[in-house]
């Protein structure tokens, strides 16, 4: 049993650098990067930025270096913990992490509990009412729940917390619109992260 953990821990880092990769390769392809969205994003605001400051702003954050460089950078920080800096958010990655975990822990808790409580007592129904109406009534709802994208049922859920509140709180309050330079960064652009000392 020790063996087998053993073997699949060893096998898991690199599927999460081959996933890692994959990820940063993703976010590669499309044309421009974080600092040319940011720029187009001051232009429709009204808001000017010389060239000057776009290529000291690039070569601040590292966007000027090849993406193997980039990814090497961010992927060798990662190893010493160091998430770097929120291109959106303009703060730490790991204290935006941070602030958000526990309630992912808490949706993911209730969610493991709702699962347990609802399927555990169906299973026993079925199992025991085998064939009967409320099987057939119980085995439909559990396929239409596996059948329906979890996306999707969010959204419902959304809705429906629309429906009953009037409002929707999603995330947190927006960013602003101002670029800190000054401000250092420790990593490359994986993820929404970017920066170089």
């Amino acid at each position: 049993m020790l063996r087998y953990l053993v073997r699949r821990i060893l096998l898991m880092i690199p599927t999460l650098v081959a996933i890692s990769i994959l990820a940063f390769l993703i976010i590669q392809l499309p044309p421009g990067d974080f600092l040319s969205a940011y720029v187009a994003e001051l232009h429709t605001l009204g808001q000017d930025i010389s060239q000057e400051d776009t290529v000291t702003l690039r070569m601040h954050y590292g966007l000027d270096k090849p993406a193997v460089v980039q990814y090497w950078r961010w992927f060798s920080d990662l190893l010493k913990g160091d998430l770097g800096i929120s291109l959106q958010w303009r703060r730490p990655v790991s204290e935006i992490i941070g602030e958000r975990l526990p309630y992912s822990m808490i949706i993911s808790l209730c969610s493991f509990i709702f699962v347990w409580l609802v399927s555990i007592p169906i299973g026993m129904y079925s199992a025991v009412k085998q064939y009967s109406p409320g099987d057939y009534v119980a085995t439909f709802i559990g396929f239409l729940g596996l059948a329906t994208p979890d996306f999707l049922l969010a959204l419902i859920v959304l809705w429906l917390v629309f429906l009953a509140s009037g409002n929707v709180l999603v995330g947190s309050s927006p960013p602003s619109t101002s670029w800190p330079r000054g401000a250092g960064a420790s990593s490359s652009t994986c993820s929404g992260t970017s920066g170089f000392p």
